[in-house]
């Protein structure tokens, strides 16, 4: 895509590579199109757009609850246990 946006030269970047789902990357594409706006913009102002809560996360952001391994299990004679937070 060629676009008029572009960084100043020399700005500091780091390269990302990432799987997403299709539906997200058709948002992604149609921001895009209707700001005439390259990829990096679109990912860098949804991600400033972001408020954190009293957690550190994003409120109304629903990401997916991470597994933990519980360490401090009385009985630790067998196999770690999973549980989800």
């Amino acid at each position: 895509m060629s676009s008029p946006i572009r960084r100043k030269r020399g700005t500091p970047t780091v390269g990302v590579q990432v799987d997403i789902a299709p539906d997200v990357k058709a948002l992604i594409d149609r921001y895009m199109a209707a700001a005439d706006v390259p990829q990096w913009a679109i990912i860098e102002a949804a991600i400033r757009a972001g408020r954190p809560g009293a957690d550190g996360i994003p409120e109304g952001w629903g990401l997916p609850t991470p597994q933990r391994l519980d360490v401090d299990i009385p009985d630790a004679g067998g196999e770690p246990v999973r549980h989800t937070a």
